[in-house]
């Protein structure tokens, strides 16, 4: 994969012919204003042009800085998720309940970047990975309305993208952080070996280590509905439905 951008570890982001003398020093603003100001701006960068926030996070940097912006002042993937997320649902109902929200709302907000990120329509006919994602939902919640756990996998698997699709599935669990169960949390670690169990690209001990799992099956069932939950225009509930199945199964709502 082609990388826009310089890696943490190789410095800071630079305008162009940057440097320390870059910009004009007057027109750069305090750190914690900076930060904010770059996170803002990356937060428009994935809301208009879509990408992930590793990559948004250093052109909002060159944008903002006008010059060399030392490393520890871009802000993390999650501030520029919550700028993101602020851009997408700014001025709907969403946006006056955000705050003060449960686990939900907080998975609500780090799935709803999802939008952003754009693929090949060919390839991708769904459009955008949100969509996917309630494609995904949907199939799973058909053959296993009742299991929280692995809807809250279909729901979150793909969210790395939003946020490093260098490396998508490091960055989802980083993200999800005690949001998500440690069984959930397998599911999404898992879900590339099987999609190559499936390719018939597994190697032998990790299809047999994957098989002795108490889960396997389960876990088959979310590499199907992951492969499935490619069509354009198909059925599948909004986000807000989607969250409002999985508080009704952890309250106890909704039953098998």
């Amino acid at each position: 994969m082609t990388r826009e951008d310089p890696p943490h570890d190789e410095g800071a982001a630079k305008a162009e012919g940057g440097g320390p003398g870059g910009g004009s020093p007057g027109d750069v603003p305090p750190p914690d204003k900076l930060r904010r100001r770059i996170a803002g701006e990356a937060g428009r960068l994935l809301a208009d042009r879509g990408g992930d926030s590793r990559r948004a996070g250093f052109r909002a940097a060159r944008r903002v800085g006008r010059g060399w912006v030392p490393p520890w002042h871009i802000p993390a993937p999650g501030e520029i998720r919550r700028e993101t997320e602020r851009e997408l649902v700014k001025g709907s109902d969403t946006e006056a309940s955000r705050l003060g929200g449960d686990r939900f709302d907080a998975l609500a907000e780090i799935v709803r970047v999802l939008g952003t990120v754009r693929r090949d329509r060919v390839k991708y006919p769904e459009g955008d990975a949100l969509e996917h994602t309630l494609q995904v939902f949907a199939r799973v919640s058909e053959e296993c309305p009742w299991d929280e756990e692995l809807l809250t996998a279909a729901l979150v698997h793909d969210v790395g993208l939003a946020i490093d699709r260098a490396d998508p599935v490091a960055a989802a669990l980083e993200a999800l952080g005690d949001l998500v169960t440690v069984r959930t949390r397998w599911f999404v670690e898992m879900l590339p070996a099987a999609t190559a169990l499936h390719a018939g690209t597994l190697g032998l001990r990790a299809r047999h280590r994957l098989e002795a799992h108490p889960d396997f099956e389960s876990l088959l069932l979310l590499e199907s509905a992951d492969r499935r939950g490619h069509v354009r225009a198909g059925e599948a509930p909004t986000l807000e439905e989607a969250i409002g199945v999985l508080r009704g199964l952890e309250g106890g709502e909704a039953g098998a």
